[in-house]
Order: structure tokens, then C-alpha cells, then sequence
């Protein structure tokens, strides 16, 4: 399109993105064929080469960040760090294959995605300081054509060599090879990219906006228990009286219920109860002489409860109930710090 069109065009960026996940693949093919040699080796031998690999994958995708300067955005550190957590968790070494490319092309994208983010937001910062813009009063509209070979230009010529030469060290800083065109506008100091009206790059608003929801939606059936959860927490067990055989000697569903309403006060993200997710509506009650948690029947002697949280603030909120069913109830309470906790979905 004409650069005086009101449109944003990026031309051929996509074939750089497509050059670097080609790039990225081969590299998983090749790990592919050795995992299938290391399957053959011995156990011992076999693990340290696993390791090895996991390691070199997760330390490359942690250098493409810091070459790209994205290393402490938080979408590439959560997905650095869920790459790195999922491999280890690797049962052989197929599933670690798949894992590669599935969670590797993912680390990939986000990686790239904000580099391109950074880039934009770098231009527009330099444009916002630019001497002459700020000098002219209303709305000013431009386009910035980005070039390897011409270098930066304006039309018309608003900015200020000096901001030209700026953007020019960051497009280069960035590694791109291709011509970018950039509709402009400013007003009141404050620069912004106009959004384009053509389809390709709306399909891909479009996209983007989808995957956000599908997170979006993922992060609510987490919080709504219909998902599994993960995280740092605490693990209580609820043990009955050694000493005594009589209804009170036992965990009655209104002793769990006070834990669970205290784990939750602490600031528990989720909970379950003998392998129960807890939701809004969770019933926890005596049945005779069983507990039911979502009208099923739950292991007993212990009692366990899994709750995921700042594992020190759980363990904090429990220490007054503790002591009152230790001391006054003469049950045992065993209370575990966890680094990590699944909490499997609520199954109706």
C-alpha cells in the first residue's frame, strides 16, 4: 500500500518469523533422533544425556530473550519458566520430544512477539521526545518508512535528525533485514501507530484478541476449581485421636470445614479435600461414619487437605486452629510446605 494511506504495512515481516521457527524446528528434529538413541543407551547414561539437552534447549530460548532484549517481560519469564517446568516433568523420552515442539514453538512465538512489541513501543518513545513535534500544536500525522539500506525517513518531514538517527540504531539493534512502514499520528506529545484496515493484519488482531480470551477463560476455570491448578502450598493431614474411640475422638466434616474455611482466609487459591476440588458450591458432611466431599466418599485417618498458596501465610493462618484440635480435641496435625501442588478439577 501507499505510504500516505492511513494504513500500518509491515512487508515480509513474516518471513523472518518463519526463517527463525524453521530454524528452531531443525533444531527439535535433530534433539528428536537423539532421544531415540538415548532410549537405547543405559538408564544412567541415558538421564544425564536428558538432562544435558533440557538444559542446552531451555538456556538457548533464555539467549534468543537476552539477545532480543526481552528477557524480563513477564510474558517470556512465565513461559521460560513453564518450558523449563514441563520438560522436567518429561516421562520419557517421546513425551519430551513432543513437548519440544508443542511448548517450544509456544516459547518461540511469545519470545518474537514481544520483541516486536519492544521494538514499536522503543520508536514511539523516541518520537515522543522528538524537539520538533513538540513544538507543533494539534494532531500531526506522518508515515515512518524503516529501511536496512535508506535507513529511517519521514513523510513529511516532522521529526528532528537526530530522533531519525535513534530510531535508526534501534531498528538495526533489533537484527531486522526487511522494509517496515509505520502510519503515525501525535497529539498532545503523545505518538501512537494507526491501526490498519487491511485483512491480513486484522485476522491477526483478531487471533491475538482469541488467544487472549481462551487464556482469559483458562485462568477462570482455573479459579473456579473446573481446571487443574498448580503452584507452591501446603499439605494438612487430619489424624484422629490415638487415645480414644468415641465420636468425638474422630474428624467430623466440621473440623475440615474449619480448616478449609481458614486455609481460605490465609489466601488459598484453591483447595481440595481427599482428592476433591473444592468449589462454591462443595458440600462437605458426615455420612455415618465417612466424610463426603461433593457426595463422595473421602479417605480417612488421615484426612488430607492440598491447598495452593504462599505455602508460609497457609501454614501461619493454621496455627490457632491447630493448637485448639490438638490441645482441646487431641488430634494430630501435620502440616507440609510444598514447592509445588496440582490440584486436580472439580468432576461433579
Amino acid at each position: 500500500m501507499k505510504p500516505g494511506s492511513g494504513y500500518v504495512v509491515v512487508d515480509n515481516k513474516l518471513l523472518i518469523l518463519v526463517a527463525i521457527v524453521l530454524v528452531f524446528n531443525t533444531v527439535l528434529a535433530g534433539l528428536s533422533l537423539n532421544f531415540i538413541y538415548i532410549q537405547h543407551m543405559d538408564k544412567k547414561s541415558g538421564c544425564a544425556s536428558r538432562q544435558l539437552m533440557i538444559g542446552d534447549m531451555v538456556e538457548y530460548n533464555k539467549r534468543l530473550a537476552q539477545n532480543l532484549g526481552v528477557q524480563d517481560r513477564a510474558s517470556v519469564k512465565e513461559k521460560l519458566a513453564s518450558f523449563s517446568y514441563e520438560l522436567d516433568l518429561a516421562k520419557d523420552g517421546d513425551e519430551l520430544a513432543s513437548l519440544l515442539f508443542t511448548h517450544g514453538r509456544q516459547v518461540q512465538e511469545t519470545i518474537l512477539k514481544e520483541w516486536d512489541a519492544l521494538l514499536r513501543e522503543k520508536i514511539l518513545a523516541l518520537i515522543d521526545r522528538d524537539p520538533n513535534l513538540r513544538k507543533q500544536p494539534g494532531k500531526t500525522q506522518f508515515t515512518l518508512r524503516v529501511s536496512p539500506v535508506e535507513g529511517v525517513t519521514a513523510d513529511p518531514t516532522v521529526l528532528h535528525k537526530d530522533s531519525l538517527k535513534k530510531i535508526t540504531d534501534v531498528y538495526l539493534a533489533g537484527g531486522l533485514a526487511q522494509e517496515m512502514i509505520f502510519r503515525i499520528e501525535v497529539a498532545d506529545g503523545h505518538s501512537r501507530m494507526l491501526v490498519p484496515y487491511d485483512p491480513l493484519h486484522y485476522i491477526q488482531t483478531l487471533n491475538e484478541e482469541l488467544d487472549s480470551l481462551r487464556v482469559s477463560m483458562h485462568e477462570l476455570r482455573v479459579a473456579a476449581g473446573l481446571a487443574e491448578m498448580s503452584g507452591p502450598g501446603v499439605v494438612i493431614r487430619l489424624y484422629d485421636s490415638q487415645e480414644g474411640y468415641q465420636a468425638g475422638d474422630l474428624i467430623h466434616d466440621t473440623d475440615v470445614r474449619d480448616v478449609a474455611n481458614e486455609l481460605f482466609a490465609a489466601g488459598a487459591k484453591g483447595m481440595a479435600v481427599g482428592g476433591q476440588r473444592l468449589i462454591a458450591t462443595s458440600p462437605i458432611r458426615c455420612v455415618g461414619p465417612v466424610i463426603r466431599v461433593n457426595q463422595k466418599e473421602i479417605p480417612a485417618n488421615p484426612v488430607v487437605i492440598e491447598a495452593v498458596g504462599d505455602a508460609d501465610v497457609l501454614a501461619s493462618g493454621l496455627e490457632i486452629i491447630n493448637f485448639s484440635l490438638e490441645f482441646h480435641r487431641n488430634f494430630f496435625v501435620e502440616v507440609e510446605k510444598k514447592e509445588n501442588i496440582t490440584l486436580p478439577p472439580y468432576r461433579g
